[in-house]
């Protein structure tokens, strides 16, 4: 079979839109259809010759690894679990999610797990986690999984898609496909995820990545879309893998059970693909739990829904990175004042604006043009150092441009 070099004119125009595609089915706010995925979940573990398993499906990631420490407390420590969770949740997360996520939760949880399913799952499950066989289960289960759907089968559908494609068009497809939906999918809402369920005790290991492996299953299928062939056993596992990775988020195998969350409601993003959430969560799930990110970066939720910073807290942050998002949420302009920023160069003209400098704690001197927009509000914005003019600070906020001819546009506005 020859290669395929480069994609027609229609392919190139519908790329933006397929990425797109697998976006909204991750971030749009998609519920699962308890069918459609209990349907995939039981091709899945028939690759692996184990029995169709039983599927309980909650909220948020939050929600499904607080489920399995009480799997794996058992009945006795249930009512302990409770109150020292919930005085620990209520400090570091809110009385929201407490009454929404936990009160919910240990409900639920107790009718659930420990009446309906008590026989069926503690006789299962419960003795081999309360003896700390739980990561033995993992690496029984888990791991074939993890090979048989991600693993081999990754591996081997690239194999296969590289070896059909040219080698420019190959590097087309990892760069508008493949590594944009990773960025935003595996490397932000991941790794997000990851840091803030650590920080507050509630991780839990052992989990599929489920929708956050839309990245790499797409570029699969744009491939497959583009005329790509793959051998009857790959198709089969990938359309498996992508049953899975569309409804759910992350989820977790066990002889007879799956723990599987549900997707976010809303996902906000910036112009540069960034999570971030201006005046709320950039990230909600429908339990109430929730990420908040300026432009990419971790941010205590109190900065963006009730109590943004002071100029004073957001100068002396301890978290240089957060320290810089709580400068750019009260406005830049807003710290000059704060730190009596000294003038080097005035223009005589507000819109066009001042050069000063200011003395920011642990950084240094720090150049910046403070102005005037079209609209009558006054910004602050960072230029280098060796800037020394007002005209310098313009061109290079400009990319470069001449001062000279910023300024005959500048006047004629």
């Amino acid at each position: 079979m020859a290669k395929i070099m480069k994609l027609t004119p229609e392919q190139e125009a519908e790329l933006p839109a397929f990425r797109q595609k697998y976006l909204d089915i991750a971030c749009g706010g998609l519920r699962i259809n308890r069918e459609k995925l209990q349907g995939h979940l039981n091709d899945a573990y028939a690759l692996i010759g184990k029995p169709a398993p039983a599927l309980f499906i909650f909220d948020s990631p939050a929600a499904c690894m607080l489920a399995i420490k009480i799997f794996k407390m058992g009945e006795k420590g249930l009512s302990q679990l409770y109150s020292q969770l919930r005085s620990q949740l209520y400090s570091q997360l809110g009385s929201q999610l407490d009454s929404q996520l936990y009160s919910q939760l240990y409900s639920q949880l107790r009718s659930q797990l420990y009446s309906q399913l008590r026989s069926q799952l503690y006789s299962q499950l419960g003795s081999q986690l309360d003896s700390q066989l739980y990561s033995q289960l993992y690496s029984q289960l888990g791991s074939q999984l993890d090979s048989q759907l991600y693993s081999q089968l990754g591996s081997q559908l690239y194999s296969q898609l590289r070896s059909q494609l040219g080698s420019q068009l190959d590097s087309q497809l990892y760069s508008q496909l493949y590594s944009q939906l990773r960025s935003q999918l595996y490397s932000q809402l991941g790794s997000q995820l990851y840091s803030q369920l650590c920080n507050e005790g509630l991780w839990e290991g052992g989990y599929l990545w489920g929708a956050l492996d839309l990245y790499w299953l797409a570029s699969c299928r744009f491939g497959q879309k583009i005329g790509a062939r793959y051998d009857e056993d790959s198709a089969r596992r990938l359309d498996i893998m992508e049953g899975i990775s569309s409804q759910c988020g992350y989820w977790w195998p066990f002889e007879g059970i799956v723990i599987a969350s549900e997707k976010p409601i809303r996902v906000r993003w910036d112009d540069s693909r960034l999570l971030h959430g201006e005046t709320g969560p950039s990230v909600e799930w429908a339990d109430g739990y929730a990420l908040h990110t300026w432009h990419g970066q971790s941010i205590p939720a109190a900065w963006v829904t009730d109590r943004p910073p002071t100029p004073a807290e957001a100068l002396t942050w301890e978290n240089l990175d957060q320290r810089a998002a709580a400068c750019e949420i009260i406005g830049w302009h807003h710290i000059l004042d704060e730190v009596g920023a000294v003038t080097l160069d005035d223009s005589g003209d507000p819109a066009w604006g001042k050069l000063v400098e200011v003395n920011l704690p642990d950084n240094g001197p720090q150049r910046m043009l403070d102005a005037m927009c079209g609209t009558g509000r006054r910004f602050a914005l960072l230029v280098p150092n060796s800037v020394a003019t007002v005209d310098e600070a313009q061109s290079e906020l400009h990319g470069g441009i001449p001062a000279s001819i910023l300024r005959n546009c500048h006047e004629r506005t």
